[in-house]
């Protein structure tokens, strides 16, 4: 009897696999340069039959024609974080040191607590161009505020790589 267990749980694990599903959404509004731009935000996470899931613990915010990618991150005490990176992001309203929070994911603590069909984000600092011969390109994001995106979950081979594309550059 033991044996036919195994084999059915044997059996279970072979045939069911796993499936990977693409979590985004976007919407359209400025950008930190003041120019109307369309913003992406996506995860991922992969679903098993038992209790294997795993989720990225990072949602990560494309703008178009623009070449940063934004990155919350889970941290232990303070929810999904966007943290200053560079002297080319600026606090709104306050001075912002590197490492500190530019950003948070407003509706969970955790990527993996998700289950609704709208992700709120804030964003407290703004990409503020150097005249600089270092800084080659467009590297702004969303504009100072808070947003909320509508999410679709898919399933991660609709896209290359199980990764949304940056939405493409128009020009105006």
């Amino acid at each position: 009897m033991k044996r036919k267990i195994y084999l059915l749980f044997l059996f279970i694990f072979i045939f069911t696999g796993c499936a990977q599903y693409t979590y985004y959404g976007s919407i359209e509004k400025e950008d930190s340069l003041g120019k109307m731009r369309k913003h992406l935000v996506y995860w991922t996470n992969t679903e098993r039959v038992f209790w294997f899931d795993e989720y990225s613990e990072v949602i990560r915010l494309l703008t178009e024609c623009s070449l940063e990618t934004v990155a919350f991150k889970e941290t232990k005490e303070n929810g999904i974080l966007f943290s200053c990176s560079s002297i080319e992001q600026k606090g709104v309203d306050r001075k912002v040191e590197i490492g500190e929070p530019c950003g948070k994911i407003l509706n969970i603590k955790k990527v993996k607590e998700f289950k609704g069909d709208t992700l709120r984000l804030a964003i407290y600092c703004q990409y503020v161009p150097e005249d600089s011969e270092f800084t080659q390109g467009n590297h702004s994001y969303l504009k100072a505020g808070t947003y909320a995106f509508g999410i679709v979950k898919v399933k991660s081979s609709e896209f290359k790589d199980g990764v949304p594309l940056r939405p493409e550059c128009r020009k105006k």
